[in-house]
């Protein structure tokens, strides 16, 4: 008996070796999608079955499906170098964004500038919420629109001599830092609520950032964190390339325009709708790195109707499996 028992102790560490290289060598690819009809109305009856997934070409095989509605894990970044009339549609627009949350949610508030500032640490509480965005109320007051401010051209984007050149006469903004900032503080959290970043924005990033616009769009990637922007100011006009754009297209969020205080409204109310209630779909890759270095992979969704419309992240970061 004795004999026996040294003989099981012996097999346990490679028992244990055996199932860690299993357990690391699954790359199961989570994919939240969005999907829309012709007319923007979103859908939520479709089936497994409705879906082509595919990896740099390659057809995926479906591992998990789920259209459950999940909580959330937000953080809300608001722009204070925006102009007057900008600020003041949001702080109209306070009371819409926190009823926009549920009770299983929760949500944390930064504002920036050329600094980050953080108005709110995680809460559920809609009051807790309201009272600490009220200084942007304070702000916002009698904060006029410089129209005299140059525009900043690709902001935060392009080589370092383009951008010494752009940015010069521009009051540094630290957005991307904003971004990476929370995205940070949102790794921490829950792994049961879906993460997500909505930034209320006129996309402007200028200054030399601490965290460049590729390292904190990867980390928003490999952290499976989705990025939905709230379009003001020159963020209107910029459409596809804007920096909101560039976050959102990568993580499957998206971009929202907030010309008027009802669009932006309408905005932070679609943008929990959508985040709270999409299809999530997993597959085990079949594609391999062939080297040691990790290797950036391409996602194509497809929905099997010609009229619907997805959205979803674009990529993500094989590492080679433990031989």
């Amino acid at each position: 008996m004795k004999s026996l028992l040294l003989v099981l102790l012996a097999a346990l560490p490679i028992a244990a070796q055996q199932r860690d290289v299993i357990r690391a060598g699954v790359d199961l690819v989570v994919v939240p999608i969005s999907v829309r009809d012709n007319t923007g109305k979103f859908i939520y009856d479709l089936k497994p079955e409705d879906f082509t997934i595919l990896e740099d070409g390659r057809v995926q095989q479906i591992s998990n499906f789920s259209i459950d509605p999940s909580p959330l894990s937000v953080a809300v970044l608001i722009d204070t170098g925006l102009g007057g009339s900008a600020l003041r549609r949001f702080a109209s627009s306070i009371l819409s964004l926190s009823s926009a949350f549920t009770e299983a949610d929760e949500a944390e508030v930064y504002r920036f500038d050329h600094i980050i500032m953080r108005l709110s640490e995680f809460t559920a509480d809609h009051e807790t919420l309201e009272k600490n965005l009220s200084i942007i109320k304070k702000m916002a007051e009698g904060r006029t629109d410089n129209t005299s401010s140059p525009i900043a051209i690709l902001p935060g984007r392009g080589p370092r001599w383009l951008r010494w050149l752009l940015d010069r006469g521009i009051e540094t903004k630290v957005l991307n830092d904003a971004v990476f900032t929370a995205a940070r503080d949102l790794e921490s959290r829950s792994a049961d609520k879906r993460k997500i970043i909505v930034i209320i924005s006129d996309g402007q990033a200028a200054g030399k950032p601490v965290h460049s616009l590729q390292d904190t769009r990867d980390r928003l990637v490999q952290s499976q964190i989705q990025f939905y922007g709230v379009a003001v100011g020159t963020a209107l006009i910029e459409g596809p390339a804007s920096i909101l754009r560039a976050y959102a297209d990568a993580t499957g969020g998206d971009v929202y325009r907030a010309r008027t205080q009802n669009a932006m409204e309408t905005a932070f109310s679609r943008i929990m709708v959508q985040a709270r209630h999409q299809y999530v779909i997993s597959y085990v890759s079949n594609n391999e790195v062939p080297g040691l270095i990790a290797v950036p992979r391409q996602i194509v969704v497809k929905a099997n109707r010609p009229d619907l419309k997805n959205i979803h992240r674009k990529s993500y970061l094989q590492f080679p499996r433990p031989r």
